[in-house]
């Protein structure tokens, strides 16, 4: 009996490893997306640990398309969150603006995340058209002036003009309010005709170096919520905008006032980032092993790394090495694998 036992347990443990090899939700989400970009329809213009948010459910509900919206949390950071919009006779890109619209409901939905609509209660989207050369025209009804403060504001027009830019067909916008070309708000954020992205949740430096680049890098953050989530950081760097400089910048961490939580143990450093064929070869000091058997923060700093290298249009995947080897028996940092760069940054269904 107790032999026929014994089996029957093995038997189950060999069927679950066959069984969690199988399927990888990240690489099933990244070919659905691979597969047919998002695009926003053209309307008619009217001038009238916690859990993680990057963990991924794969089931795409039939009458919904799957959207990134950037919401901002209690600490005025703008946060990327892909979720499914239903579809309807608005169209996708009114429908995705509308999702942003602060509302009680809206609000309550979204608590257990920590993060709050970026747009102002009673907001309407009365028109939005869509130009063959990417340019994005929006018609806002009056409810789009009450921003409480020039912040909030602020961070209402990124919030725009990033959601709308994540639809392959838009790389510009332009703002209106009942029809009216603005060219700056009540709280003074200025409009320019053609907004592209720039400089989300810019991290202030001291460096005063004339030749400064831009950088995006990733960290996460611990929310008020029931969820960590994903926060991407622009940062000034020294000289050419490279996969090295965007390395050490996120190495470098956040601004203590932010939140955010560096990944990375002290002490970690590049030993230098190699590109080719699609992949981004990153050597790390042997500091990194401090992480071995903290599988949480593992997947951090492979997700981390990954979203902020694949900014690079020439990196899709992502390989770490420790002192120029591989790591032998993990799974962790420094496994002989390639890491995809993500799909998206945060997921919410």
């Amino acid at each position: 009996m107790k032999r026929k036992l014994a089996i029957l347990i093995a038997l189950i443990l060999i069927s679950t490893l066959i069984l969690s090899s199988c399927s990888n939700p990240l690489t099933s989400i990244r070919e659905f997306f691979n597969k047919d970009e998002q695009t926003a329809e053209d309307t008619d213009f009217t001038v009238s640990e916690q859990e993680s948010l990057s963990e991924v459910t794969a089931v795409q509900p039939d009458d919904a398309r799957p959207t990134v919206m950037y919401y901002k949390d209690s600490d005025n950071l703008l946060v990327p969150v892909m979720r499914y919009v239903p579809k309807n006779e608005l169209g996708i890109a009114k429908a995705t603006l509308s999702a942003l619209v602060y509302s009680v409901e809206k609000a309550e939905d979204l608590k257990p995340t920590g993060l709050i609509p970026s747009l102002p209660m009673g907001t309407e989207i009365k028109g939005a058209v869509i130009k063959e050369n990417g340019h994005a025209i929006l018609d806002f009804s009056k409810e789009f002036l009450n921003f409480s403060n020039q912040k909030a504001e602020e961070l209402g027009v990124k919030a725009v003009v990033y959601t709308l830019t994540e639809f392959a067909n838009i790389k510009t916008v332009e703002i209106r309010v009942e029809g009216k070309t603005m060219t700056e708000l009540p709280q003074g954020t200025k409009l320019d005709a053609a907004m592209k992205r720039s400089e989300i949740n810019l991290q202030a430096t001291e460096n005063s170096s004339d030749k400064l680049s831009k950088v995006m890098v990733y960290y996460q953050k611990k929310g008020a919520g029931n969820y960590s989530y994903f926060v991407p950081v622009t940062k000034l760097v020294t000289g050419k905008n490279s996969a090295e400089a965007a390395l050490n910048a996120l190495l470098a961490g956040p601004s203590q006032e932010t939140g955010l939580i560096n990944p990375f143990p002290e002490g970690t450093a590049s030993l230098g980032v190699q590109v080719k064929d699609g992949i981004a070869y990153v050597n790390l000091s042997e500091d990194i092993l401090k992480l071995q058997g903290n599988k949480g923060a593992e997947r951090s700093v492979k997700k981390a790394t990954s979203l902020t290298l694949g900014q690079f249009s020439e990196i899709s995947k992502v390989q770490l090495f420790v002192n120029g080897a591989t790591v032998e028996d993990t799974d962790g940092v420094g496994a002989n694998e390639f890491i995809d760069v993500p799909v998206f940054v945060n997921f919410y269904e």
